[in-house]
């Protein structure tokens, strides 16, 4: 499994686990819209740094000329100039304040990022432009400023841990890379750079990137603990207000990051979900697995930081990431069912929990793999209303798919007719599995097989292994 898996260690004070991400054959770098910036780029992004300052006069100097040579534009777009200024103003002083008070406490690798954000942001503040494209660009700002402040608000510096730092200070490199990007290098005799309002499709570039980026950020710091879906939820609430005061707002209402919060009860029933053999004892949440208490708070923050990175499948030019299987391997003994159940209950809550099967050699049902595919399909549909719908159909066109070899059984009954809708997804589903061990053999060898040649090959799911 060499090619395809990554073994990660939850233990760290005895470094008696080992956990690795495992490569799908079909997994692809993770990027800006998925594909390899040019050398240019490279090029133009390395020397960017140290022109930024006379950049910044450049633009300053060409707004200026802009402005004095277009005064006789109508009313209506002069107020919506004025209008969508003011509020870019806002919220360019509150992302400046913000990473002002967290460029002390951002870790080395970040700092120059962060400080050149600073010189950047007032760049972006001379935009005058009311393209949908940039006012959605403006507009997310405000949101990762809100992202960042929630994260920490109310705690002391010195016990931010050092997982959270890093992690904001992702973030900021992540905000200072795809400003840089949106600009292009303009030479009359010296070097200048300005920002890319008349390109559309660059813009867009760059609102996507922000969306991975924000993206990563949540879901890691969901899944360790160090943010709480009730404050993401009112982040979300408090974006839709400030868009409410822009001339274009973010045509995210059906976004992923809304989905991410959302509450809505999708579960599906029919009849002939009955027919699946499901394992109930096998889910997270079962009244069977309720001795098994998740991590309490503040503890395994940075196995569970790392485990939100990968499920993310956006940490930049991580390789890691885009591998579906994640394995926590150890003795037992050391909580790696805690783990599990950890991650299950928080993926859950953001609407990014799959399907779990939890073994145990003390439940005849929970060690033999008779269950296994009908468990997961039953889970999947009962997560989502379209998958129950499309599980339910695939029930009533194959009922002999219910009795045969498990290979056939997933085939038939989860990735066919899910597959096109996982592609659609924004964020990645989670598979928990623990316990493998505890299956009876040889079914723990066949569920092994199972899941290394075709569960990770459903697109969009990661594959949780303890």
């Amino acid at each position: 499994m060499s090619g395809a898996t990554e073994t990660h260690g939850g233990n760290t004070a005895a470094n008696s686990e080992r956990n690795t991400p495992i490569a799908s054959r079909a997994a692809t770098p993770v990027g800006a819209s998925g594909s390899r910036s040019s050398s240019r780029t490279r090029r133009f992004l390395a020397k960017a740094e140290k022109k930024i300052d006379k950049g910044i006069d450049a633009l300053k100097r060409l707004v200026r000329s802009k402005e004095k040579g277009t005064g006789s534009h109508g009313a209506s777009e002069g107020s919506t100039t004025a209008s969508t200024g003011k509020t870019w103003a806002i919220v360019a002083e509150a992302l400046k304040m913000t990473l002002s008070g967290a460029v002390p406490f951002i870790p080395d690798p970040f700092k120059g990022p962060a400080e050149a954000l600073l010189k950047i942001i007032d760049v972006f503040e001379q935009a005058k432009s009311n393209k949908e494209e940039m006012e959605d660009l403006k507009a997310r700002c405000s949101l990762l400023n809100e992202s960042m402040v929630n994260a920490i608000k109310g705690q002391d510096e010195r016990l931010l841990s050092a997982e959270l730092k890093e992690s904001i200070g992702r973030l900021v490199k992540g905000i200072h890379d795809t400003f840089l990007a949106t600009m292009v290098e303009y030479s009359t005799g010296i070097a200048a750079y300005v920002m890319v309002e008349d390109n559309s499709e660059v813009v867009k570039e760059a609102n996507q990137k922000m969306d991975q980026i924000l993206q990563c950020f949540w879901i890691e710091n969901l899944i360790s603990g160090a943010l709480i879906l009730s404050d993401v939820r009112q982040t979300v609430e408090n974006h839709t207000l400030v868009l409410s005061d822009i001339h274009k707002a973010v045509k995210d209402g059906n976004g992923w990051m809304v989905k991410l919060c959302a509450t809505v009860d999708n579960h599906f029933k029919s009849a002939t979900l009955d027919k699946l053999k499901h394992v109930p004892g096998a889910a997270y949440d079962s009244q069977e697995l309720a001795k098994v208490n998740p991590c309490f708070e503040g503890t395994r923050v940075k196995l569970l930081a790392g485990i939100g990175r990968w499920m993310s499948n956006t940490a930049l030019e991580e390789q890691e990431t885009s591998k579906p299987i994640y394995v926590l391997d150890g003795i037992a003994g050391i909580g790696k069912s805690t783990v599990a159940k950890t991650v299950a209950k928080h993926a859950a809550a953001i609407n990014s929990l799959g399907a779990t099967f939890f073994f145990s050699r003390d439940h005849a049902d929970r060690q033999q793999a008779a269950g296994f595919v009908h468990t997961i399909a039953y889970q999947l549909a009962c997560c989502n209303a379209s998958y129950g719908k499309a599980i339910a159909t695939a029930i009533d066109d194959h009922p002999d798919s219910l009795h045969k070899i498990m290979a056939q059984q997933f085939s038939t009954l989860v990735a066919e007719p899910l597959s096109g809708m996982l592609m659609q997804r924004a964020t990645p589903l989670v598979f928990v599995f623990d316990a493998l061990d505890e299956c009876a053999q040889p079914d723990g060898s066949d569920i092994l097989s199972l899941i290394i040649t075709s569960v990770s090959q459903l697109p969009n799911v990661k594959h949780f292994i303890g």
